[in-house]
């Protein structure tokens, strides 16, 4: 599975472009938490935000800044993970919140199987909740 992501993280970084998030660049919203989160940035139509995440150890954790107010479309390509348990949301307030649950989630959250992968896309409420700046935790299911 690790070299799986390794490749996955390989073509993500190649085909890597600037998102479409008209007037900040993408690369001053969201950073890496933790060091085996790799982050490669994706094409994006404007006032949409896309990114991808690779992790070895099936925890990938981004910390988002405040967005801006124009954005409306949040996508997080996960190429590598095989089953998407969890992903939560901590703000920067404090708040938190379950955005999937291995079922579903909020409205606004979606999550699709992608071949060898997922992507998530936050948009309208989902994306309001998370539009003040915090830590975004992607779980997937990694059994050693």
């Amino acid at each position: 599975m690790h070299t799986s992501i390794m490749m996955s993280l390989l073509f993500v970084l190649g085909i890597a472009g600037l998102a479409g998030c008209a007037t900040t660049a993408p690369q001053t919203l969201v950073q890496s938490a933790l060091a085996d989160t790799h982050l490669g940035w994706q094409p994006a139509p404007e006032n949409q935000l896309a990114f991808s995440v690779a992790t070895a150890t099936g925890i990938a954790r981004v910390e988002l800044r405040p967005l801006p107010r124009e954005l409306h479309t949040l996508t997080l390509e996960l190429p590598g993970m095989r089953k998407v348990e969890g992903v939560q949301w901590r703000g920067d307030d404090g708040g938190h919140s379950m955005l999937f649950d291995g079922s579903g989630g909020p409205d606004g959250v979606s999550l699709q199987s992608r071949g060898h992968g997922f992507r998530l896309q936050i948009k309208g409420a989902a994306l309001d909740l998370v539009r003040g700046g915090g830590m975004l935790t992607v779980i997937d299911y990694y059994r050693g």
